[in-house]
C-alpha cells in the first residue's frame, strides 16, 4: 500500500463546508495559513539555486559521472523537480479561500477531509525537504575532499557552494514545515467530517512531524557517519609545567640561561677537541701521501704509446664551455642545445639540466629550438633565450 504522503495521483476532497459545533481560534488559523502562504510565496532564492543546480548538472554530467558524489548531486536535483511539481501553496490558498470571516457566526468551515489532505501535503512537503538536506550534504562532503585534495577544486568548488546554499534554506523550510504541521493538527478534530473519508481506515496521520521525521538525527541519515564524537580526556594529555617550581618568572629564565650556557661550554669542549683530532690525523695523512713528480704532456704520451699531437687536437676540440652567455645568435643556439643532449646522454657533470626529468627536458628543448625559426635579432634572441631558461630549468618544481 503506498503512503498517502507519497502518492503523486491523490486527489484533493471535494469542496464542501459544514456547520461548526465547537469554539475555534479562527484568528490563529487564518494566522498560521496567512504565514504559510507568505513564506511559500517568497521562494525564488531557491527557485533561482535550483536554475542553476540544473545548469551544473549538465555541465559535469561527463567529468563526474562515475563520482558517488555526482550520483547524491543528480538526487538533490531530483528532489528540486519534484518540490516544484508539488505546489503547495495553491492547496493552502485554497483551502483558506474557504475559511469565514470573523463575524459570520456560526462559523461554516471546510471539511475535515480538506484539512487532512492540506496535512498531507505539508508531509510530502517535509519528506522531499529531508531528502534534499541528506543528499546535498552527502553529496558536499565528497566535492569538499577534492578541494581539499586539490583534485579538480576550480570544477569542484561550484557545486559545493550551490550544494550549501540549497541545503540551508531546505533546512529552514523543513523547520517551518514541522511548525505548520503542529498548528494545524491542533485544529483537526474541531472540523465535522461530510461525506465519504480521505484517508484509509487503517492510516494515522502523525502527531509530532517532527519525530515522526527523526529531525533531531537528521545527520545521521545514509550510508556515512556524520557526527561521530569521541570523548577525549584532557587532562591525561596535559603537560605538567616546570614552572611551578619557582616563585617569580626571572629565577625560571635565570635557570634557562644557565643550562645554555652549560650546553654552550660542553658543545665549545667538544669542537676543541675534534679540531685537536683533525690536525692530528692530517699530520699523520700528509706524511703519507705520495706527492709523485709532475711530467709533460709529451713524456706522458709517450709512457701511453700515444699520439701527442691527436691529444692536442682532442683537448682543443673538447674546449668548449658550457655555459649559458654562449648563446648569443641563432647558430650558437644551436650548438648549446646538441651539447647539452650530448652531456645529457652521457651523464656528464657539464649538463646544466641533470635535475630535469626527460619530458620536462624535451619540454624545454622543444620552445628552446623553436626560437631558431623565428625572425628576431641576437638581443631579442637572448632575452627570450633567458626568459624561457627561467620558467622551465630554473624555476620547475
Amino acid at each position: 500500500m503506498i503512503e498517502p504522503w507519497n502518492d503523486k495521483l491523490i486527489s484533493p476532497p471535494p469542496v464542501n463546508t459544514a456547520l461548526s459545533n465547537s469554539e475555534i481560534d479562527l484568528k490563529t488559523l487564518k494566522h498560521t495559513l496567512n504565514n504559510v502562504i507568505n513564506i511559500l510565496s517568497k521562494q525564488s532564492p531557491l527557485h533561482n539555486e535550483s536554475a542553476v543546480f540544473s545548469r551544473l548538472l549538465y555541465k559535469f554530467d561527463k567529468k563526474f559521472r562515475n563520482d558517488i558524489g555526482y550520483r547524491n548531486f543528480k538526487k538533490v536535483n531530483c528532489a528540486l523537480r519534484r518540490y516544484l511539481l508539488l505546489n503547495l501553496l495553491k492547496d493552502v490558498e485554497q483551502f483558506t479561500s474557504v475559511l469565514p470571516d470573523e463575524e459570520d457566526a456560526p462559523y461554516y468551515l471546510p471539511t475535515k477531509q480538506m484539512l487532512e489532505y492540506v496535512l498531507i501535503r505539508i508531509i510530502a512537503f517535509s519528506k522531499l525537504m529531508v531528502r534534499i538536506v541528506v543528499c546535498s550534504k552527502q553529496s558536499a562532503v565528497f566535492y569538499l575532499d577534492r578541494v581539499k585534495r586539490g583534485e579538480s577544486h576550480w570544477m569542484s568548488l561550484m557545486p559545493y557552494a550551490v550544494l550549501s546554499r540549497i541545503w540551508s534554506m531546505a533546512f529552514v523550510l523543513l523547520q517551518h514545515s514541522c511548525s505548520w504541521y503542529q498548528l494545524l493538527y491542533s485544529f483537526l478534530n474541531k472540523f465535522q467530517s461530510k461525506g465519504v473519508n480521505f484517508l484509509p481506515d487503517n492510516y494515522k496521520l502523525p502527531e509530532n512531524l517532527g519525530n515522526w521525521l527523526e529531525i533531531k538525527d537528521i545527520n545521521n541519515f545514509g550510508r556515512l557517519e556524520w557526527s561521530k564524537k569521541e570523548s577525549v580526556n584532557v587532562e591525561s594529555l596535559m603537560i605538567k609545567d616546570d614552572t611551578d617550581d619557582f616563585e617569580t618568572i626571572l629565577e625560571y629564565v635565570n635557570q634557562i640561561n644557565e643550562d645554555t650556557t652549560e650546553t654552550q661550554d660542553s658543545t665549545l669542549n667538544v669542537t676543541s677537541n675534534m679540531k685537536i683530532l683533525k690536525s692530528d690525523i692530517s699530520e699523520v695523512v700528509v706524511k703519507q701521501i705520495d706527492q709523485g713528480e709532475a711530467i709533460s704532456r709529451d713524456s706522458f704520451a709517450r709512457l701511453m704509446n700515444k699520439n701527442p699531437s691527436s691529444i692536442n687536437v682532442n683537448l682543443k676540440k673538447d674546449n668548449y664551455f658550457h655555459v649559458l652567455d654562449n648563446v648569443t645568435n641563432k647558430d650558437a643556439l644551436k650548438k648549446f642545445i646538441d651539447k647539452e643532449e650530448t652531456f645529457r646522454n652521457e651523464g656528464s657533470n657539464r649538463s646544466l639540466t641533470n635535475h630535469l626529468s626527460f619530458m620536462q627536458w624535451q619540454s624545454l628543448k622543444l620552445s628552446l629550438s623553436k626560437l631558431d625559426n623565428l625572425t628576431i635579432n641576437n638581443r631579442k634572441l637572448q632575452r627570450k633565450f633567458e626568459k624561457i631558461w627561467q620558467e622551465k630549468c630554473v624555476n620547475i618544481e
